[in-house]
């Protein structure tokens, strides 16, 4: 009885009435944190990035990096030609969510 007793700060009471301790949320995932949808939908835009890649003729994408921050999208790696460095920029840049495509890829001989 007396282990409850001290313990009892370390445990939060649930609507049912029964204790459950508090744990701290994951690294990075604090409640009203504004990062936490940020990085979710940053997420998403990367995906969405990487799909519209994918389908976009003429791109060979396979040696391409996508990273997102706040919606800002960089490109990085390589592709073949001038021509697949715009056509990759200009694929991502009217998605949603998208507010700028940073363009820093290489032009040159590709890995694949």
């Amino acid at each position: 009885m007396g282990f409850a007793l001290a313990n009892a700060g370390a445990f939060a009471q649930s609507g049912s009435g029964a204790a459950r301790p508090e744990v701290p949320p994951p690294h990075g995932l604090v409640a009203g944190s504004s990062s936490v949808g940020s990085e979710t939908n940053d997420a998403i835009i990367t995906a969405r990035a990487r799909a519209a890649l994918l389908g976009t003729a003429d791109l060979d994408s396979n040696d391409v990096h996508i990273t997102t921050n706040r919606g800002v999208v960089t490109l990085t790696g390589t592709v073949s030609d001038d021509a697949q460095k715009n056509r990759a920029a200009q694929s991502i840049q009217e998605l949603d969510g998208v507010t700028s495509v940073t363009n820093a890829l290489h032009v040159g001989k590709t890995s694949h």
